[in-house]
């Protein structure tokens, strides 16, 4: 008998694709590999990088998270791409007892209670609909956005590694025969295509 384990999804803000050290890595790849650009289904690749980029989380946390789907803001003046990951009920808990509880007390972990309380304060131009640790982690969703975040600020030297090691594929355009597998995938859009 297979027991069903609870899921939440939830948002993991890993930088996006807009302006970052992703689309540079991409372009780059593009360029070194000498394949059109213009050829490259670019939301296809990005797909395929997100589920290598969470399979590296995983392998790095031991967790099973599962890849949803990219969020992509209709605009990105205020917000860029996130994906949306899928975690278990075992995962979960594993999360909450390490970045809940200090090992040695054994009472909340007040590290990450500063984090969760400093960065989700309403500020000028921003008002927080969860505002403090109290109110985060009511909603699992929320809390394991915090935890997402807390996690690549402190993995933040591994997980670049990470990027510049994953095993993707640069898809192409349906029309095109050719697709390869690179490693060091990190980009989505184009915004300084030369139209030479």
């Amino acid at each position: 008998m297979t027991e069903t384990l609870n899921k939440t999804r939830f948002l993991i803000d890993f930088g996006g694709f807009y302006h970052s050290i992703h689309s540079d890595e991409i372009d780059h790849r593009i360029e070194s590999l000498e394949i059109d650009e213009d050829k490259v289904n670019y939301k296809e690749t990005c797909n395929n990088y997100c589920i290598e980029f969470i399979n590296s989380i995983n392998d790095m946390l031991e967790l099973n998270l599962k890849f949803i789907k990219i969020h992509s803001p209709k605009f990105y003046n205020f917000n860029t791409d996130e994906i949306i990951a899928e975690i278990n009920e075992n995962d979960f808990n594993k999360l909450k007892d390490t970045y809940l509880i200090d090992k040695e007390t054994q009472w909340w972990n007040k590290e990450f209670i500063y984090y969760v309380n400093e960065n989700s304060k309403s500020y000028n131009g921003f008002k927080s609909f969860y505002n403090g640790f109290n109110e985060v982690i009511k909603k699992d969703e929320i809390l394991l956005q915090y935890m997402f975040n807390y996690i690549l600020k402190e993995y933040a030297d591994e997980i670049e590694n990470y990027v510049f090691e994953l095993d993707f594929e640069i898809i192409k355009n349906e029309d095109s025969e050719f697709s390869c597998s690179v490693s060091g995938f990190t980009g989505f859009y184009r915004t300084d295509k030369k139209n030479n």
